[in-house]
């Protein structure tokens, strides 16, 4: 008995190893893909030069160490390992706090200030701002700032010890702040505001294992930001409302986008999340605005939650002002460049624009846009 119980496991040992050449050769198993930002190295090609300079030994190395059988499990399964017995994450940047809460180190970063570009060049950037918000208003259109929120702004308690540090005196968003604020400068705080409601709210505004806001708390920015655009145009807006939510430890795109990355087997259950189901009303017949958005990915939930569809008749999200996203490809990839796209005129065409970044970007509100439009309309100033 205990012979064919080690003649059981040696066989049982020997399927084991045998499984991922197996995969690699067969493809018996859809493993699908990995989460966050990766890049599998391609197969090399031979030839005299890099069989030579053994940079054809080196390719090869890696290219069978990207697409090995099982690959995708075993990078799961590793990480599901380090997580559960040693609170280890092996996605690059990725910070646990306490309670399961996720940051990414950059983040923290600005919060503490470590990553301060200075007065000059904040003062610089919002200057130019003001000049443009004056020339867009001079030809009836709107353009106005808005600093989303920041995670380490909302869950400052539960930063690890070892990444705290003693809070500088000056940080780049709250001095952009402040000198907008001198210079009468268009701009919606909604990183202060998003702070003052959430000893307050019911549902959950920021969640635990995503690094932007909640879908339920984009609605309500948004909502915001609509009212605004109201006050400041003079005009009726349709607004997000609802009548039914689902509450669910499910995660929709993108409320777990953060945990994802760290491609785990199984994921913890950090927070009871809420999904409306929109329909859009309005006080009169609604104005639906031409919009430009410009700035990170936290205008992305705009459209993956529908609302921007909702309240605008032509949407564009020019995303970190490189890449054009609208209704007709905001569903795929592919997606127009700014370099090769007439954005000066699409600007003209718009009713109001909308520069969004959340607070740890706000020494790049705009993602070069604000130079860029500056240059276009102050040559050589």
């Amino acid at each position: 008995m205990e012979k064919a119980i080690k003649k059981g496991l040696l066989i049982l040992v020997f399927f084991l190893l045998l499984l991922p050449l197996l995969q690699q050769n067969v493809f018996f198993i859809d493993c699908g893909g990995l989460q966050g930002y990766y890049t599998n190295a391609s197969e090399a090609k031979l030839s005299v030069k890099n069989w030579f300079e053994d940079s054809l030994q080196l390719q090869e190395t890696d290219f069978l160490n990207d697409h090995f059988g099982l690959r995708p499990y075993s990078i799961r399964l590793n990480g599901q390992l380090d997580y559960t017995l040693f609170r280890k994450i092996d996605y690059g940047g990725v910070i646990l706090g306490s309670d399961n809460c996720l940051y990414y180190s950059n983040y923290i970063d600005a919060y503490y200030g470590r990553d301060y570009i200075g007065y000059e060049p904040l003062h610089e950037q919002t200057r130019k701002l003001k000049a443009l918000q004056d020339t867009f208003a001079s030809m009836g259109k709107l353009l106005v700032a808005v600093y989303a929120p920041c995670k380490a702004w909302f869950y400052p308690e539960h930063i690890p010890a070892y990444m705290q540090s003693p809070i500088r005196a000056a940080n780049n968003y709250q001095t952009c702040v402040r000198i907008g604020d001198s210079l009468g400068v268009k701009q919606i705080d909604l990183n202060k505001w998003y702070r003052s409601l959430k000893d307050t709210s019911k549902e959950v505004l920021y969640p635990k294992w995503g690094i932007h806001w909640s879908n339920y708390g984009s609605i309500l920015g948004m909502d915001t930001i609509i009212r605004y655009i109201e006050q400041a145009k003079h005009i009726h807006m349709p607004h997000p409302a609802w009548t039914k939510v689902v509450h669910t430890t499910e995660a929709r795109d993108p409320d777990r986008d953060m945990g994802n990355t760290m491609n785990l087997l199984v994921y913890p259950t950090t927070d009871v999340l809420c999904y409306p189901a929109l329909y859009y009303k309005a006080d009169s017949t609604p104005t639906k605005p031409n919009l430009i958005f410009i700035g990170d990915s936290y205008s992305v939930n705009f459209y993956k939650t529908g609302v921007i569809q909702g309240i605008s008749s032509k949407w564009q999200l020019w995303f970190v002002f490189k890449n054009v996203l609208d209704s007709a490809n905001c569903n795929g990839w592919d997606y127009p460049h700014i370099e090769s796209y007439d954005w000066q005129s699409e600007m003209k065409k718009a009713d109001c624009i909308v520069l969004l970044n959340t607070a740890k970007n706000a020494n790049i509100l705009g993602n070069g846009f604000i130079q860029a439009a500056y240059a276009y309309y102050f040559p050589g100033k």
